[in-house]
Formats: C-alpha cells, structure tokens, sequence
C-alpha cells in the first residue's frame, strides 16, 4: 500500500478520536508504519492556544518545528514529525494549517552550490541568530531560511540588533509573507496545500519536508500539538538531516532557471469540494 507520510509528507485521520490518547497512539501507529528510522520520542506536548490565554492572531508565519539545524555544534532536540489534533467536542473551525513542500517550493528559482549555501547559512547565522554564537545557528523560520540561502541583503529584522524582537512576528499579514517569497520567485500559491481539521481529525506531517503555519485564528484550547523527535540528536545526525533538507535544492537546477509548473495549491476542507484520494482512512491529496 501506498505510504502518505513518505510520498506526499503528510496524513490526514478522520477518525474521529474521541480522546486525545487515541489520536496520539494512530499517530505512532502512522509513524511506524512508514519505517522512519529509530523510534522517536516525544519531545513536546502543546495546547494552541493556551486554554487560560487569548485567542491566537489571525495567521501564524511558515516554520519548521523546533528549527532545522544549519550549523550545529552542540547535540539538540531536532523536531521529525508534527501531529496536530483537533478536540473532539470543540466547535467547529475555520482555521486552516497551511502546508507548503519545501522542495516543490524551492525547485521554481536557481541555487548556489552546496558550499556557498552552507557558507551563507553561517554568515547569516553570525548575523541573525542567537545571540550566542557558540550555539550553533538553529533557524525555526522558513522565510529566514530562504534568506539565509540566497545570500542577499537581510531585510528581516535580527534578534542582536533588535532585541525586542519575537520569532514569528516577521511579517505583520499572510499578504506581506507572500510578497516576501514572491519577490524572491517563490509563490507559495503555487504548491501551498490548506487542511482545515474538523473535531475529532488528526493531522501528521514531516516537519523537515513540509514547512507550515495557519490562516485563521484559533480559540483557546482549540488544537492540541504533539511533536516527534529526537531529545538530543549528535551534532553529525544533525548533519545529516540538515543535508537531507538541503537536497531539497537540486544541483541539476542549479545555474538554471527551473520551469514553471502549473498551480497546485488546494486546500482540503469539509465540504468545499477539494479532489483528494483516500486511503483507508487516511486522506492524502
């Protein structure tokens, strides 16, 4: 049988898992299922929002949970799976959770070589990361990832020399997001796939495949997040994953311009129509 999780990065369950237990072991199941290597474990448990806070802001920029790591130099907790559960007895939502292939994405514009990328991921690193350098650079923003690679003037604002700064405040509207990747020849419209999760679905994606964010807001208690990884991954795993990524930028498009490929983007909601093909009860687009 066809796996989703490895073919196209992601799973949708419909269940509906009344208990959240329930949706967290069908993810495992999912995970093992697709033989992603050494059992992972579970690194982080998250309620969006907070059940005590606010609602969330209308959008929630496109990320990589956890950060992938461009210059490792210390072991870290590296995020390799995200399951996103919809509560079974919350309303219903219009939120979506927007997902964007990375390699689709990044396969539209030319690429440096694999040695002028890694140089620039660690001067961009020096200038835009952590503020201790000693670290490593880790970098959760896929918008700063982009960045970081095509080796431009920075125009995003850096947490050393504005610490006032919050990661993810780096575009105030999902238009001026857009507009930063299609300046730079990269529409996201293009290949962004949108999954609005009913109450009781489950949704697992590979994080260092499918970069994601939200369109929509969230009401307090609304989403509940468990994120597969590993607690403290050696700095050459790292390597290796990070590598994996940049493959993502092929070196037979590099020094050329990639062909434009028809739009792709859809989105996946109740009722709205969206072709997708199901696979027992897992639906894949």
């Amino acid at each position: 049988m066809e796996d989703p999780l490895r073919n196209v990065g992601f799973v949708r369950m419909r269940g509906p898992f009344f208990a959240r237990e329930d949706a967290w072991n069908a993810a495992r199941a999912v995970l093992e299922q697709a033989s992603v290597g050494p059992r992972l474990a579970v690194i982080g448990d998250f309620v969006i929002p907070p059940l005590n806070g606010p609602p969330s802001r209308e959008f929630q920029t496109l990320h990589l949970d956890f950060g992938l790591p461009l210059v490792p130099v210390v072991p870290a907790e590296v995020a390799r799976f995200t399951a996103l559960y919809a509560t079974a007895d919350t309303a219903p939502s219009d939120a979506v959770t927007r997902l964007v292939p990375i390699r689709a994405l990044v396969a539209r514009r030319r690429w440096a070589d694999r040695d002028e990328l890694l140089r620039r991921f660690a001067s961009y690193g020096c200038s835009h990361g952590a503020w201790d350098n000693s670290a490593g650079y880790v970098e959760g923003s896929f918008a700063r990832i982009i960045e970081a690679a095509l080796g431009e003037p920075p125009v995003l604002p850096s947490v050393k020399t504005h610490p006032e700064f919050l990661c993810g405040t780096e575009f105030t509207s999902l238009a001026a997001e857009a507009e930063f990747f299609a300046h730079r020849d990269l529409h996201l419209d293009s290949v962004q796939i949108e999954v609005c999760l009913r109450p009781g679905e489950l949704l697992i994606f590979d994080n260092l495949a499918l970069a994601h964010g939200r369109r929509g807001t969230r009401r307090p208690g609304e989403l509940n997040q468990r994120v597969f990884g590993h607690p403290a991954l050696p700095v050459e795993d790292q390597l290796q994953l990070r590598d994996q990524v940049l493959e993502a930028f092929p070196p037979s498009l590099r020094g050329r311009k990639a062909t434009p490929e028809p739009a792709t983007g859809r989105t996946l909601r109740p009722g709205a129509g969206a072709a997708r093909q199901v696979v027992a009860d897992k639906a894949v687009p």
